[in-house]
């Protein structure tokens, strides 16, 4: 049954901006918020006391916001309607909706009112409301329905009888609309002349449903951004008006009802090529779900083969440069890229894996390169070896990115891990596990006499080399005890920089050096 909410009861908090530092203006905002303001506290609509509606008009912060929602919160025992109206912006990343203050700036989403922030302060466990009513009227508002707030279940289900309505003006992917000219923008003008004239013919009670299906027909009569409403329990049974009209012959709204009467063809028409349009957009989609399912299913393929393949032994490091841009994947097996390799930049390759490569970037992050057509490899010697060497003079090194700044140098009497060589240039490796490229190879000393693998420690013969393990291993530091969440894993190569006896010295791609005591059963790269 429908019952009006007890306006000595409820409360409301209207926020509105009109006037931005970055954003385009909203004039029709500032008239918005009185004319809401008007209606709610009409006793022949609802009679809210006009202490009880506060009015928010270019906030100065997000706390203000909260804050006041908070408070109202703990006074309303019966409905809380909490309204917004403004430009709505979304994150890049997460889709997450905003809602924007007077000095936001879409690159700072920090300067908005994050949707989620506002929902939260709806739970506040000191919240005393039993029906809660969100209108929002902005850009992008759809997208308030897509999550926990749209879907009600932590607000309306803290009570078995009671629910919680959102109403947006607008789908999750599409702006709202102030028609230039008009006093309002479109929602909110239309949902103040109904509560304001009410709906001929309608319940004596406006509630929240009736409400959404006279905007929905009143909006798309005239071809504007069609609202959306989800509700749980009941609601869609919160009433907030008296309807003014209740006692009048039954008849279509003035907007529906002229439009049909000027041009009922028109109309039909309209109508209907809104539901071919429809139709058509629901095509489009189904297609692009299908092409993205096989997509996604092509790409596990693929990875799920490249993780299960051995590593190819006669592998050998080269730098590829990709001729468009190409997304990798982590060794987790998550289908979700974890970066991109972009034309005009050199990567390094460090194993096959199957068709696939596992690639190294500038700043040392790793991930499975899946298509690997068309790709240039840039290297001249597919014999490179690893090997130590030293330079005869200061050396800087480079970014693998090309930038002209150094990112450190090699200095006389210290040895340096050559990692692989391209065009005269090699990329080293230095004893922090900073890599880079070192452009001047001129005179450096390849280890000694005709060993050119001499380590820094260890035996005097010993060559580098590339390992994997056949199980997790345990890493130990040089007095014997175990490193703290020091360990190698199967599947992930390991650097092998100096031996004594059976012991290893490994080194891992952060550039900390440890020892490996068991290495039986290890594959060699």
């Amino acid at each position: 049954m429908t019952v009006l909410a007890d306006p000595g009861r409820s409360a409301a908090v209207l926020v509105g901006v009109h006037d931005y530092v970055h954003l385009d203006g909203l004039p029709a905002v500032e008239q918005n918020l009185e004319g809401l303001r008007r209606v709610l506290t009409d006793p022949d609509v609802w009679g809210l006391p006009a202490e009880a509606c506060a009015v928010i008009a270019q906030p100065a912060s997000v706390r203000e916001v909260l804050d006041t929602v908070r408070e109202k919160a703990r006074q309303a025992t019966d409905t809380l309607l909490v309204y917004y109206a403004g430009h709505g912006v979304t994150d890049d990343y997460s889709e997450e909706l905003y809602l924007a203050l007077p000095d936001t700036d879409r690159e700072r989403e920090y300067t908005a009112l994050r949707f989620e922030s506002l929902r939260r302060a709806l739970l506040d466990s000191q919240s005393r409301a039993q029906r809660t009513v969100v209108v929002l009227d902005c850009c992008y508002s759809g997208r308030a329905l897509v999550g926990s707030m749209g879907a009600g279940k932590s607000l309306a289900d803290r009570t078995a009888v009671n629910g919680t309505v959102v109403l947006t003006a607008s789908a999750a992917t599409r702006p709202a609309l102030s028609p230039p000219g008009e006093p309002y923008t479109a929602f909110t003008g239309e949902l103040i002349d109904l509560l304001e004239r009410g709906i001929p013919g309608g319940p004596e009670l406006l509630d929240m449903d009736t409400l959404y299906r006279r905007l929905y027909a009143r909006l798309a009569a005239k071809s504007r951004p069609l609202p959306q409403q989800r509700n749980r329990n009941t609601g869609g049974l919160i009433a907030i008006a008296r309807n003014r009209a209740a006692g009048t012959d039954a008849e279509e709204d003035t907007a529906v009802r002229g439009a049909a009467v000027r041009d009922a063809a028109e109309a039909r028409a309209a109508a209907e090529e809104l539901l071919a349009r429809r139709e058509r957009e629901v095509e489009r989609l189904r297609a692009a779900a299908e092409e993205g399912a096989r997509e996604l299913l092509h790409r596990a393929t693929r990875l799920a083969v490249a993780l299960a393949a051995e590593p190819d032994p006669d592998f050998r490091l080269f730098w590829l440069a990709v001729p468009a841009v190409r997304e990798v994947f982590g060794t987790d097996g998550s289908l979700e890229p974890v970066g991109e390799l972009v034309p005009g930049t050199w990567y390094l390759a460090l194993a096959a894996r199957g068709e696939a490569l596992l690639v190294q970037h500038a700043d040392g992050a790793r991930g499975i390169l899946l298509d690997c057509v068309g790709i240039q490899n840039g290297s001249e010697d597919d014999e490179f070896e690893l090997y130590w060497f030293a330079v005869p003079a200061v050396r800087e090194v480079f970014d693998a990115d090309g930038s002209l700044e150094p990112v450190g140098e090699l200095v006389p009497g210290a040895w340096y891990l050559a990692l692989a060589a391209a065009e005269n240039t090699l990329l080293v490796q230095l004893p922090d596990g900073a890599r880079g490229l070192l452009l001047d190879v001129s005179g450096i000393q390849k280890g000694v006499a005709d060993r050119p693998y001499l380590p820094p420690e260890g035996r005097d013969d010993f060559a580098p080399f590339w390992f994997a393990v056949p199980a997790v291993r345990r890493l130990f530091d040089a007095d014997g005890s175990p490193v703290s969440a020091g360990e190698l894993v199967p599947g992930e190569w390991y650097l092998a920089v100096g031996q004594q006896a059976d012991v290893l010295t490994v080194q891992l791609p952060d550039g900390a050096r440890w020892l490996l005591f068991d290495s039986t059963g290890i594959q060699r790269g």
